[in-house]
């Protein structure tokens, strides 16, 4: 998160920053496909979101970042199981993150399109 926020801020070295909070994302999922996953995981959630703001900044890698959160966020939506989940003694509703990912599902594509990717 640090060099996304870094290539925001730092415009000459944003290429640089997207470069290595890219590998960083690698790195996360390359964890996140090595656990084992719970209902209560929402990781790929995350990584998905992140690729999605470094496919907003890239110039030239748009469309390959938009991709692989697109695919990140494809994926985290099935891991999503039931109603709610109870934590803690706090009840918390699951379909309001659905629809959270799904936002972000369709502005990648959306994104995507405009940017004349191939959306597949």
């Amino acid at each position: 998160m640090i060099y996304i926020v870094k290539a925001y801020k730092k415009p000459k070295s944003k290429d640089d920053s997207i470069r290595q909070s890219e590998l960083d994302l690698i790195e996360a999922q390359r964890l996140f496909d090595q656990q084992q996953v719970g209902d209560d995981d929402i990781s790929l959630f995350g990584i998905g979101g992140a690729y999605e703001l470094l496919g907003d900044m890239s110039g030239k890698d748009k469309c390959r970042l938009y991709e692989i959160g697109r695919q990140a966020l494809e994926r985290q939506l099935p891991l999503i199981k039931g109603d709610s989940y109870t934590a803690y003694g706090k009840t918390v509703p699951l379909e309001p993150l659905r629809a959270e990912i799904r936002k972000h599902l369709e502005a990648v594509n959306k994104k995507s399109a405009s940017a004349s990717c191939q959306v597949h």
